[in-house]
């Protein structure tokens, strides 16, 4: 027992040297976000494809600019010919080689196809759009994740420091039991109840530890550095007591990506249903090209050939039947407008019961956190006053333990109230679609 104890004591005091040893610039909640905007693979990977469906955004694309191309092909054969002609003499060539070349300029241009390719860039722009919101989504979503694991990290490490406090108290009792248990006036049951104590303390510190370093090592990864480095954030952090539900309500309504992204989604249902709405009206088109063409042969009426030139025309095409496809598609688009129309209406019923429920989370946490200060108060007035009986013997050691425990409990449980509290807070401003914006103003 005493062999654990002692080594229990030297791990416990070889801790902070460990991390002195490494970095110790205190990392802001603010600094972990912007680091996580600039270095998260995984919102870096958003913004990638987001850039894609920009690029995509072109006239192109729509159908509106032409389509040139340059063709060109040659041929060359070994053949053996018999040629008979009329009031003429025959031909017997053996081996006779022939070669064709062909080369053509080709432009086509659809000059109207009943305004397809306008709502085609329309669906083509609500398609970035789309990928702008869902991509703030992703990453409001990363930032909420970045902000748990921070303030994981900012629990551990005030438990950890909690808990040396405990071991530096039960460290005092031992030594205490011990000196009187040596000094004839103590008993040993005594000394044994109090190294059990301190064993039990030095386990937690180092379970706190483990559960510390899992923590660093979960936030490095989300900031996009190396687990095995290290990181010490700020223990204290502000919290917003003073947001309001009607305000959070009407932010909500505008700027919450999961609305934005229904209302865009309905949006592009109507424009494809325009899209396919415009097959019904003819199509026009123009070509033109320039042709070359060379024929060499051994063998033939004629041995040498060559012709060039350009040629034009318009095409009218209009639609008659179609085995009633294209109405088949319309009745179909509709439907997927009217899905759209009541996916976005759930959207804004799911959103608001989401932020009331949150909102009364965030009251009810900021009232059990001023509730637990209390406490917090209360037992820190209490073990002051069981230390001081026990020193002076008015109090047995179970009294004393019993006080020193219920101190422990009431400041891990103020803690871990004040990190729900500043979580129901970053929820409220998730759903309100506020993250972003604070962090603008942040900086």
């Amino acid at each position: 027992m005493k062999n654990k104890t002692v080594y229990l004591l030297v791990l416990l005091f070889l801790i902070p040297f460990l991390a002195d040893a490494q970095n110790t610039a205190e990392l802001s909640l603010s600094e972990a976000i912007n680091k996580a905007l600039d270095e998260n693979h995984s919102i870096i990977i958003s913004r990638n494809l987001t850039e894609i469906d920009e690029n995509s955004v072109t006239l192109g694309n729509a159908g509106y600019l032409p389509n040139l191309s340059l063709n060109s092909s040659y041929r060359e054969s070994i053949e053996d010919s018999r040629l008979e002609f009329a009031n003429q003499p025959g031909q017997d060539v053996e081996g006779s080689r022939a070669s064709q070349f062909n080369a053509s300029l080709d432009l086509e241009w659809v000059l109207f196809d009943g305004f397809g390719n306008r709502y085609r860039l329309q669906s083509l722009e609500r398609g970035r759009d789309l990928s702008e919101v869902q991509s703030r989504a992703e990453i409001e979503t990363t930032l909420l994740e970045v902000i748990n694991r921070y303030l994981e990290v900012s629990t551990q490490a005030q438990l950890l420091e909690v808990t040396k406090e405990a071991v530096e108290i039960s460290n005092e009792r031992y030594q205490r039991a011990k000196e009187n248990f040596e000094a004839g006036g103590g008993s040993r049951v005594d000394l044994l109840n109090a190294e059990v104590n301190l064993n039990q303390d030095s386990v937690r510190v180092v379970e706190t530890e483990v559960n510390l370093n899992r923590a660093k090592r979960n936030l490095q990864v989300l900031l996009g550095d190396n687990p095995s480095g290290d990181v010490t954030v700020q223990q204290e952090f502000e919290l917003d007591q003073q947001l309001s539900l009607d305000d959070l309500l009407l932010k909500s309504a505008s700027s919450n990506a999961s609305l934005r992204s229904a209302a865009i989604e309905l949006e592009q249902a109507k424009l494809q249903l325009q899209e396919t709405q415009s097959g019904r009206y003819p199509q026009i088109s123009t070509n033109a090209s320039y042709n070359y063409n060379r024929l060499e042969s051994d063998a033939g009426q004629f041995t040498f050939q060559e012709t060039d030139g350009f040629n034009a025309g318009i095409t009218l095409s209009f639609p008659i039947f179609d085995g009633f496809r294209r109405n088949i598609s319309v009745q179909n688009d509709k439907i997927r407008v009217k899905n759209s129309e009541e996916q976005r209406r759930l959207a804004e019923k799911e959103i608001e019961s989401a932020l009331l429920n949150a909102y009364e989370t965030y009251n009810s946490n900021l009232y059990l956190l001023e509730k637990q200060q209390l406490n917090v108060e209360t037992a820190e007035l209490n073990f002051e006053r069981t230390r001081l009986a026990f020193e002076q013997g008015q109090v047995s050691n179970t009294d004393f333990r019993e006080a020193q425990l219920n101190l422990l409990e009431t400041r891990q449980a103020l803690i871990s109230q004040r990190v729900e509290a500043k979580l129901s807070e970053i929820e409220l401003l998730q759903i309100s679609g506020q993250i972003l914006n604070r962090v603008a103003e942040s900086n």
